[in-house]
C-alpha cells in the first residue's frame, strides 16, 4: 500500500538520482540539479522557497543562489497566488520548448551528416563500377536516416502537443 512517507523517500531517491543525470548531461551545479528535478516530480503546481529549503536541506543562501541560476538560464519560473505572498517555482513550459527544439536540431543535424556520408559513398561505388543499391554500407545509412525521420516527426508532434497543452492553460 501507498502511503505519503513512502511516497516522499521515493521522490526524494529520485531527486538524488535524477539529480545525478542532469548535473552530468546539462552540467548543473549539484543543488541545481536537483531544484530542478524536485520541480519536475511537484509538476505544475511547483514548490515555495520554504519547502525546496526544508526537503531538499539546503541553506536559505544556496536555494536562492541556485533558484536565481535556472532562472536566468530560462529552466524554472516562479508564479504567486491571490492573497498569498509566496513565490511558487516551477520548470519553465518555454524550457521544454526549447529542450525539444535543441533535440530536433541534434537529430537533424545527425541526418544531414548520415546524408553526406551516403553521397559520398554512393559516389565512391559509382565511381569504381561497384555501386549496388544492396551495398551494406549504404543500407545502413538509409535505414538510419529513415529512425531519423521517425525521431524528428515523433518528437515535432510531441512539441506541438505540449503547446496545444501549454495554450490551453492560458
Amino acid at each position: 500500500m501507498i502511503n505519503e512517507n513512502n511516497l516522499m523517500a521515493e521522490k526524494m531517491a529520485l531527486v538524488e538520482e535524477l539529480g545525478v543525470y542532469f548535473e552530468s548531461s546539462d552540467n548543473l551545479a549539484p543543488l541545481a540539479s536537483r531544484i530542478f528535478v524536485y520541480l519536475i516530480l511537484n509538476g505544475i503546481e511547483g514548490a515555495t522557497f520554504e519547502e525546496l529549503t526544508e526537503k531538499l536541506e539546503a541553506s536559505k543562501s544556496s536555494i536562492s543562489t541556485n533558484l536565481l541560476l535556472l532562472q536566468s538560464i530560462g529552466r524554472v519560473t516562479y508564479s504567486t497566488k491571490c492573497g498569498d505572498r509566496k513565490r511558487y517555482f516551477k520548470v519553465s513550459p518555454n524550457h521544454i520548448i526549447s529542450r525539444l527544439d535543441e533535440k530536433i536540431a541534434l537529430w537533424t543535424k545527425d541526418k544531414n551528416n548520415h546524408q553526406k556520408i551516403y553521397n559520398y559513398k554512393k559516389k565512391m561505388l559509382e565511381l569504381n563500377n561497384n555501386y549496388d543499391e544492396n551495398n551494406l554500407s549504404l543500407k545502413f545509412n538509409t535505414q538510419y536516416m529513415e529512425f531519423i525521420d521517425k525521431m524528428i516527426n515523433n518528437l515535432t508532434e510531441l512539441k506541438q502537443n505540449i503547446l496545444t497543452i501549454i495554450n490551453q492553460k492560458e
